[in-house]
């Protein structure tokens, strides 16, 4: 399963396509091998579109060979110099803003008189980004596909993986829930750990648009709010030798280590779920039927997926039980030693 700095990765690299952007690279073709950081990847498809979304379809290389078990759609965010993705960020998530639940009636109003008026209340990129999810789809179908992206290339992820019913881990996104149909509202609910992410608190940009989807996972980074770009960017985040991203350990963060194992848990699951399901096609396609023995190793594969999925969820919940009531003692005994400094204060004219 893929790694948190191997989305990272992903997601900056896209907006390498874009030959406005700084550090266009021309060397971004389709089924290209591509060096990205540490990370091998072939590129499958590419998307450019008229309306100024640039995404790319990308496998990892395992082992020297291309792995197409698994494929990662990644959507480019705002490039500050096209005027195209401005005006999608102005529309889209403008419109998530003034049309979400609990938006006021002023709010409301003015937010679609100024689409209106300037011509914006369009579907954007969003439409090219699905059209291109279908692309992909319909070409690696037996894939686990997932999406990422930063910033508004996390917003359009966001939306395609609820929309397609795909496992999404991005980075510094709005939420796009307004926005979804209410099939994908109601997978978001069921599916509760499938979509990450990944926000810095002091990010202004990425923390727009509430968190409908519930794919938050807002970590406090112990910086203040000086530099919003900063806090946007996706050198702020830093990973550890296995690719997961790493959350400081600190009181505002607990929630953000519990939800990260938990999503975690999750998508291998999910993963590991699919892959198993693929391995039953292919013996269904070479013999027409099942074996005994082939079924009840399916079968037992998949008992055991569960209990493992049960198990991880129930050792985060425990270690989470286990960390309030550490804190609990530590507050208590904080007091305690309080009162005692106290009462050796009040005692000692006494004597």
């Amino acid at each position: 399963m893929m790694a948190d700095k191997q989305y990272s990765v992903i997601s900056e690299a896209v907006y390498w396509l874009d030959p406005k952007h700084r550090d266009y690279d021309h060397t971004y073709k389709e089924n290209s091998i591509k060096k990205i950081d540490s990370y091998n990847f072939k590129i499958l498809k590419i998307k450019d579109s008229l309306d100024g979304m640039q995404a790319m379809g990308v496998a990892p290389i395992k082992n020297g060979k291309v792995d197409l078990s698994q494929v990662v759609i990644a959507f480019a965010g705002t490039n500050l110099s096209d005027w195209k993705d401005l005006e999608t960020d102005a529309r889209s998530i403008m419109n998530l803003y003034g049309n979400r639940p609990g938006a006021s009636f002023s709010e409301k109003a003015t937010t679609n008189k100024i689409l209106s008026v300037s011509g914006l209340k369009t579907a954007g990129q969003i439409n090219s980004a699905i059209a291109f999810a279908n692309e992909v789809k319909k070409e690696y179908g037996e894939a686990a596909i997932s999406t990422t992206g930063h910033s508004l290339g996390g917003f359009l992820a966001l939306y395609v993986a609820a929309e397609k019913q795909w496992k999404n881990v991005g980075l510094n996104g709005p939420d796009p829930y307004d926005l979804l149909s209410p099939e994908a509202k109601k997978w978001v609910e069921e599916n509760p750990g499938m979509l990450t992410n990944y926000r810095n608190h002091a990010d202004f940009i990425g923390n727009f648009g509430g968190n409908g989807t519930g794919a938050e996972v807002r970590i406090s980074m112990e910086t203040a709010f000086l530099n919003l770009l900063a806090s946007h960017s996706l050198t702020s985040w830093k990973f550890d030798e296995n690719g997961k991203l790493i959350i400081p350990e600190n009181e505002n963060n607990v929630k953000a280590r519990k939800q990260q194992k938990e999503n975690q848990a999750t998508q291998l699951f999910s993963y590991q779920l699919q892959e198993l399901n693929n391995i039953r096609k292919k013996l269904r396609l070479s013999g027409g039927r099942l074996t005994v023995n082939e079924q009840i190793y399916l079968d037992d594969t998949q008992a055991r997926l569960v209990v493992e999925k049960l198990s991880a969820k129930m050792k985060s919940a425990m270690e989470e039980v286990i960390r309030i009531n550490q804190r609990g003692i530590f507050e208590l005994e904080k007091k305690w030693h309080g009162k005692k400094a106290c009462g050796k204060h009040v005692l000692s004219p006494l004597r």
